[in-house]
């Protein structure tokens, strides 16, 4: 753990509808339901979860990489929804010294179409830039995940580029489409 760190405890994020929380081991039922769900899955690397203990396994690591300050990802619940984790948003990577991160999400399959990915992670990228002191959030996700990438250009991403046949899954190469965020992009645009 860095002396340096904008953050000295997991930070709980709050919405209109949303609370963003630390993951808890008693999670991971509610993880190993959507993690286990090929549709929430399918362009994801690694195939759906088999066993509970993958989900107990990722909520181990989440936390751990907060610890060392590596990671921020949060369990997404709805406020009116009881504390149930209906997904996973966050920085999958955390760079300090170079002032970057790299933001992924997964959502339950009974919450698909109700803007809550969006919504979730206009906060996340609020608290990169301005309690982590981000320059750039950068994503990236697969060609033919079409509502992913409505997101992130919903969030004002831009493309840089597509690495063509980038991985290997179920049978095929497929392509990733990368993105990226600046901090003077952000901070001059409506997507907040």
């Amino acid at each position: 753990m860095s002396d340096e760190s904008p953050v000295d405890h997991f930070p709980i994020l709050e919405t209109e509808r949303l609370r963003l929380r630390q993951l808890r081991p008693g999670d991971a039922a509610d993880v190993f339901r959507f993690r286990g769900d090929y549709q929430v899955t399918h362009y994801n690397f690694g195939a759906p979860y088999q066993t509970m203990v993958q989900a107990e396994r990722l909520i181990d690591s989440i936390n751990q990489n907060f610890e060392q300050r590596r990671e921020f990802r949060w369990g997404i619940t709805v406020t009116d929804e009881g504390d149930r984790v209906i997904g996973l948003a966050g920085f999958n990577y955390w760079n300090q010294h170079d002032r970057r991160a790299s933001v992924g999400y997964d959502l339950a399959q009974d919450h698909w179409g109700r803007g809550i990915i969006p919504e979730a992670m206009r906060v996340i990228l609020d608290f990169g830039f301005r309690r982590l002191n981000l320059n750039r959030i950068e994503a990236d996700c697969t060609v033919e995940n079409t509502a992913s990438v409505r997101v992130l250009e919903k969030l004002g991403f831009r493309t840089e580029g597509v690495q063509r046949e980038q991985y290997f899954e179920e049978g095929r190469f497929w392509d990733l489409q990368l993105f990226s965020l600046l901090r003077k992009e952000y901070s001059q645009s409506d997507y907040r």
